[in-house]
């Protein structure tokens, strides 16, 4: 497995990007450009990550493709398009977006219009669209599951899957995302077992994360520092280690680069 952190961290020069990832440990990174960066500078970030054995494993979207305003949509489908596209260029392990929020409000937020049949189709029909402008062969395309929009199961991925019917259409795999519930914090073990058990042979790239049932109510079930929740880490890294070599792990969603460091150092020590 390849380990590194799901951001960029705040950086001026690529040789400041790859000495921090590197000062941490990390083999992976998220891609720290986009298609619209110039080529040289794109090619400067590429080099550096060559020269320290460095993994870009994402090519991130995160635009709403799904958006109910035609514009939004069109131009988000359009920029997907042109980041799988780089992904392809650069050899990326994936190109990873949301299927988006078809209602008001943000575009990773809930509505219920993300779970009407309409949405499901144009999410397969958009994916498809998607994948077949570029026709990659190098990398491919995946969305992440979310507590409140499709996938947010295990056999909802491999139903999507199935239903979008592409090979460059792959799975990236974050499982804290799927805990929208006390029946799945319950059984969170067996839960994220049967996560990598049925997704195992379609994983690009893992988010592995903590997770805390806070007190008081309503329910609230909140990502913490890797370490310091109910995530059995151990088990986690056993079904990581048995996907393939080049699997890209990324640690994200902390508040700092102190942060970033204790989490990558906890990770590293459990692979040892």
């Amino acid at each position: 497995m390849r380990i590194g952190i799901g951001t960029t961290l705040p950086h001026t020069t690529p040789v400041e990007w790859v000495n921090t990832l590197a000062s941490m440990g990390c083999t992976a990174a998220v891609s720290p450009f986009d298609c619209a960066t110039a080529r040289p500078l794109r090619d400067e970030y590429l080099a550096q990550a060559r020269d320290h054995d460095l993994t870009i494993g994402e090519v991130g979207v995160w635009r709403n493709v799904m958006s109910p305003d035609p514009g939004e949509r069109h131009r988000s489908i359009q920029y997907a398009k042109d980041q799988l596209a780089l992904a392809e260029e650069i050899g990326a392990r994936c190109c990873v977006n949301i299927s988006g929020n078809a209602g008001p409000g943000g575009w990773d937020q809930y509505s219920p219009e993300n779970y009407d049949e309409a949405t499901y189709a144009r999410i397969v029909e958009t994916t498809q669209d998607i994948i077949d402008a570029v026709d990659p062969t190098h990398t491919t395309y995946a969305i992440e599951c979310m507590p409140w929009m499709v996938p947010d199961s295990p056999h909802g991925y491999l139903q999507l899957m199935k239903d979008i019917d592409r090979p460059a259409f792959s799975v990236h795999l974050d499982y804290t995302n799927m805990i929208n519930g006390m029946a799945r914090w319950r059984a969170l073990p067996e839960f994220i077992a049967q996560c990598f058990e049925l997704l195992a042979p379609h994983v690009v790239s893992v988010h592995i994360k903590d997770i805390r049932l806070q007190p008081g109510l309503p329910t609230a079930i909140t990502e913490v520092q890797p370490g310091t929740g109910a995530v059995d880490f151990d088990m986690v890294l056993r079904h990581i280690a048995a996907l393939p070599e080049g699997t890209t792990v990324y640690v994200e969603h902390l508040p700092d680069q102190q942060a970033y460091r204790e989490a990558m150092a906890f990770v590293l020590r459990k692979t040892q």
